[in-house]
């Protein structure tokens, strides 16, 4: 039903939103697609693509609960999408399911051998959600982009990480070698490992 967008910029853009800031559940009855920001007009932008691929209305919500360790209320925005027939298709094609730090992906074959258009934009859409800037002890600034990934799925972690650097280099944008770090364990015994890869200012005109 939904095969023909398979070749639009828009949908490789909002696979990679549901990939980093997204989240897509399909357990028992349940088929729902989610997005989470602190910023309403990120949230918008969403769901006017959501329904501009699936013509499906998504749902608002306000959170205003703490997160991590800092006690102090912080204003959240979610907006929820359900549809059997939607979410089934993510998933053919290739959008993870579920908890992502315990799920093995790769970048979908249709991003890899997509346009550069759309290429683009799944790399701008992960990067808009998981990558940041900062200027390091040394002075000097770069741009990283990291995910958590249980240990024992590392191996597709790192290949996915490198799907991602061979992307960038099609636009001639050097990136770090990939680097990992291991967390703390969690509460179900198992250990996480953070996958993280650099981008440094001479290539930020190309990104």
């Amino acid at each position: 039903m939904y095969k023909h967008l398979l070749n639009k910029p828009e949908l490789a853009r909002l696979v990679a939103d549901l990939t980093s800031d997204g989240h897509l559940q399909i357990q028992g009855h349940r088929y729902i697609s989610s997005f989470y920001s602190k910023e309403i007009n990120e949230i918008q932008r969403f769901n006017d693509e959501f329904y501009k691929l699936f013509k499906v209305k998504g749902k608002i919500y306000e959170d205003r609960r703490p997160v991590g360790k800092n006690p102090n209320p912080i204003i959240r925005y979610k907006i929820f999408f359900i549809s059997k027939q939607v979410s089934l298709f993510l998933r053919d094609i290739g959008t993870p399911v579920g908890d992502k730090t315990n799920f093995p992906f790769l970048i979908p074959e249709w991003i890899i051998k997509g346009t550069k258009e759309m290429k683009s934009s799944y790399i701008r859409g992960l990067f808009d959600a998981e990558g940041s800037i900062f200027c390091g002890k040394d002075k000097r600034w770069q741009m990283t982009f990291k995910m958590a990934k249980n240990e024992e799925i590392l191996s597709t972690g790192i290949n996915f990480f490198q799907q991602i650097k061979d992307i960038l280099s099609e636009f001639n944008i050097k990136s770090s070698p990939i680097n990992t770090h291991k967390l703390n364990i969690r509460k179900n015994g198992s250990q996480s490992v953070t996958i993280r890869i650099c981008i440094e200012k001479p290539s930020f005109d190309n990104f």
